[in-house]
């Protein structure tokens, strides 16, 4: 008995070892499918999350900045754009901004750019920062490369494109630098300092012939094009071909009949082949479309002046000086009438007294215009004042001295038209004191 409990025994340990020792079989789990909706909210909630983030972010970076605290301002906005996986704010320019407040080097604010640029590659600011960058370190034909990408994406600012314009004429393409500073002066025309580079470029690098050449050629290409029929007038007045620029001109205004550019220039051209209706014709027009344009009127004023009819041209001048007192041509304008009538007069014979009362009308009037200063004339007033004074065409010491009451130019004869109140025949009497001080 014993014997066979002992066999049993060690049978029964033996199974339960076997059942024992066996690793448990594993647990199946049932895999979770997510409909389309259910993956859509998902990413939708974490692209909230993210948002939400940013935003706190670019908040906490907006306000450090506006406080002026750089530091930490830069700081934050390093952190959005790493963490702006989706390129959603644009803050690189602030960034760059607080590095430059901070001092840094040059070339950690042009890191700042180019990152910017990898996430906002049709960004002009940022291209015109960088370019900027590149244009202060000598890299010029980099900036070029970004000013040019700036003026593609933002064409509307000027800036940019005279920055390109005077990267062209450093990098020597002068040609692209000629048609963009053309462009500029159409926008800007009385840029003084774009006309003379332009001026200068156009002498140094085209002959006129070459100029107008080019400028037929785009004519012939592009027939309906009204601003290069333009450009090869003007360039054929400048060459003295003014009937073939009056021809392009008359052109232009029947198609657009207010163009005041186009009507100015046909009155100058018309004036330089000595038809002095059609140049007021021309003149008159613009002042249909802007009343008040002085110089305008000052161009109307020298027509009558050369078909001798001086009431007309005086009121036209007069006018001009009544819109802009500062306006140094339209005294000029009025000088050259007084001028012009006492030629006239005398016929190059030695002038009588009262001829040289008039001469000293247009004296002073020179004198006036000088004393706007405005530039364009002033050259032009002092020479004519020389030669009135060096020809002895006004008044000496000896003329005051046999003349002492008689300040009427009218006195004489021959100046009919006249008239002795006009408020420039002042200037005869404080010239006349002038001289019997002498």
């Amino acid at each position: 008995m014993k014997s066979g409990t002992i066999i049993c025994l060690i049978l029964t340990v033996g199974v339960m070892g076997i059942l024992y020792s066996c690793a448990p079989p594993p647990v199946v789990e049932e895999e979770t499918v997510l409909t389309p909706e259910q993956q859509k909210a998902l990413a939708d909630s974490l692209r909230e999350a993210q948002m939400r983030e940013l935003k706190i972010i670019r908040s906490f970076a907006y306000s450090h900045y506006n406080n002026k605290n750089y530091t930490e301002a830069a700081r934050y906005y390093a952190e959005l754009a790493e963490k702006d996986t989706g390129h959603v704010f644009n803050d690189y320019g602030k960034w760059a901004q607080s590095y430059i407040q901070m001092n840094v080097s040059a070339d950690s604010v042009k890191m700042v750019y180019e990152k910017g640029l990898l996430a906002f590659p049709e960004d002009a600011y940022l291209h015109a920062s960088l370019g900027h960058i590149y244009r202060t370190q000598g890299m010029l034909d980099s900036a070029v490369v970004h000013y040019e990408a700036a003026v593609k994406y933002n064409p509307e600012e000027i800036g940019y494109r005279k920055t390109l314009a005077e990267l062209y004429t450093r990098v020597n393409r002068p040609l692209q630098a000629i048609e963009l500073y053309r462009k500029i002066l159409e926008e800007e025309p009385g840029n003084k300092e774009v006309s003379e580079i332009l001026a200068d470029l156009i002498r140094r690098n085209l002959s006129l012939d070459d100029y107008i050449n080019s400028l037929e050629e785009a004519v012939q290409r592009f027939p309906d094009d009204t601003q290069k029929k333009f450009d090869l007038a003007k360039a054929y007045t400048d060459a003295g071909q003014n009937e073939k620029a009056r021809d392009l001109l008359l052109q232009i205004t029947q198609v657009e009949p207010n163009n005041v550019r186009a009507l100015e220039a046909l009155g100058n051209v018309q004036e330089n082949l000595r038809n002095y209706p059609a140049a007021i014709q021309a003149c008159s027009k613009i002042l249909e479309i802007e009343p008040d344009n002085a110089q305008v009127m000052v161009s109307i004023s020298n027509c009558y002046r050369q078909m001798e009819n001086y009431p007309k041209a005086r009121y036209y001048a007069r006018k001009a000086m009544g819109i802009d007192s500062r306006l140094g041509s339209a005294y000029v304008a009025l000088a050259s009438i007084y001028e012009a009538a006492a030629d006239k007069k005398t016929q190059g014979k030695p002038p009588t007294y009262y001829d040289k009362l008039v001469y000293t009308v247009a004296y002073g009037l020179y004198r006036d215009a000088k004393n706007t200063g405005d530039y364009s004339v002033m050259e032009d007033a002092n020479r004519r004042m020389r030669y009135l004074k060096d020809s002895k065409l006004v008044p000496e010491y000896a003329d005051w001295f046999m003349h002492q009451n008689d300040k009427d130019p009218t006195a004489g004869g021959g100046y009919d038209w006249i008239k002795p109140n006009w408020p420039e025949l002042r200037f005869i009497e404080t010239f006349l004191n002038e001289v019997s001080q002498k």
